[in-house]
């Protein structure tokens, strides 16, 4: 007979999710826990397994849609001798000719996860909202442009859009460029839709400032030499841990910089804990696991969970748990990290430090005596709605002065 797969459950608070990519088709026999579809939501990306055996007979939904929590994904043949059901249809888009024109909330809405967060932020009913996206889509631009006094729209019999007539009308949407034979045209899906998603929210919503200091890391190479020097080669110590350690010791000193802001109140949410956002690169797209309660690891073990880490984005098997949430963020461009660069801020967090590539160069001391030393900037972006220069400043004067002398890290940690 045929099974009705519907998408479970797949976080607190998710009420959809992304396809990524079927990892079966019609036809395909199936097993019980086999991989069957790669979703993501705002939190993850999760890879569901098939709770039946028998064979795959048609699937809803391809590359970059979205389908909400408990709508029916797939249907599968089992195999039972049961009486067929009748042929599974979706059902449809909008009520008959005849039938009573739907109220406003009964119309319903296509947006991402992060547009449909974004607006419960900003406390805007999505049904209020014109919809400008593909496909009839609200996207988080319609959304900002509605809070900042756009026009809006509710449905109404004759399915006519209409908005406050005091309200402005909004500029045009540039069209798309025109498209070339050679051209090639490239969907914002999967992880890249969310990152689209969450940099725009971030520099629309927070107001950047970015403070850049040089940091003299003589010393702390020095240190971290001789850690290597005791330790397996794949036991070796990076940078990051040591920086690490710097900053959850000066956030305990600020504590106004750890932890996320509550756009709807406003308020800021203070942090007893250091969950601390890692930036990770991979070939789809820049992903931020969180080092959950980072001042409880030791320098070693910090090590090894940033590895750990790090490893599960590259290989895209990030667990649910390791995402959101996090109250700070380092992000680091190593070698490729330049002179310094404006890091955006992981919203609702109110900071962010980037960290820049290491470099050897002559700096003078006192008598002018000219030495070369380990030198590398960071780069601290804050939002100024909450932090003020002063105060942002300081924070990144305390992580450089621990960084410059890191025997103060074990001391003062």
């Amino acid at each position: 007979m045929a099974y009705e797969f519907k998408l479970p459950d797949i976080g607190e608070g998710v009420v959809e999710g992304e396809i990524v990519q079927w990892l079966v088709k019609p036809g395909d026999p199936v097993e019980v826990d086999q991989p069957m579809v790669e979703v993501m939501t705002d939190k993850a990306t999760v890879v569901i397994a098939s709770p039946v055996e028998g064979k795959v007979v048609e699937v809803k939904g391809g590359e970059g849609d979205l389908v909400e929590v408990h709508s029916i994904i797939a249907v599968i043949d089992d195999g039972s001798r049961a009486t067929a059901p009748e042929p599974v249809s979706d059902p449809p888009d909008a009520e008959p000719v005849s039938a009573p024109p739907a109220s406003a909330p009964d119309v319903r809405v296509l947006a991402a996860p992060a547009t449909r967060r974004l607006a419960r932020e900003l406390g805007i009913d999505l049904t209020s909202v014109e919809a400008t996206g593909p496909g009839g889509r609200v996207s988080s631009e319609d959304v900002r442009r509605y809070a900042a006094g756009g026009t809006s729209f509710h449905a109404s019999a004759a399915g006519q859009a209409s908005g406050p007539p005091s309200a402005p009308a909004p500029a045009p949407t540039p069209g798309p460029p025109p498209v070339e034979a050679e051209d090639q045209t490239l969907p914002v899906r999967g992880l890249r839709r969310r990152i689209w998603d969450n940099m725009a929210r971030s520099t629309s919503t927070a107001a950047h400032f970015t403070f850049v200091e040089e940091c003299d890391t003589t010393e702390l190479v020095q240190v971290r030499r001789r850690f290597n020097e005791r330790l397996d080669a794949d036991e070796k110590l990076s940078f990051l841990p040591f920086i690490l350690r710097a900053v959850v010791t000066a956030l305990r000193e600020f504590p106004d910089l750890n932890g996320q802001l509550n756009e709807s109140v406003p308020a800021f949410v203070r942090r007893a804990r250091h969950d601390i956002g890692i930036a990770v690169s991979s070939d789809k797209g820049l992903t931020v696991p969180v080092l959950r309660d980072a001042g409880r690891y030791s320098l070693l073990a910090a090590a090894r969970e940033v590895r750990r880490l790090a490893e599960a984005v590259r290989e895209g098997r990030t667990r649910p748990e390791d995402l959101g949430g996090s109250s700070f963020t380092i992000t680091s461009l190593g070698r490729d990290g330049g002179l310094f660069a404006t890091p955006v801020i992981n919203h609702p967090e109110v900071a962010i430090l980037g960290v820049h590539r290491m470099r050897r160069e002559p700096r003078v001391f006192e008598g002018d005596e000219l030495r070369i030393r380990d030198v590398m900037n960071l780069s601290l972006s804050f939002d100024h709605r909450w932090i003020d220069g002063h105060v942002g400043a300081a924070f990144a004067y305390r992580v450089i002065e621990l960084l410059e002398t890191p025997d103060r890290l074990f001391m003062e940690s």
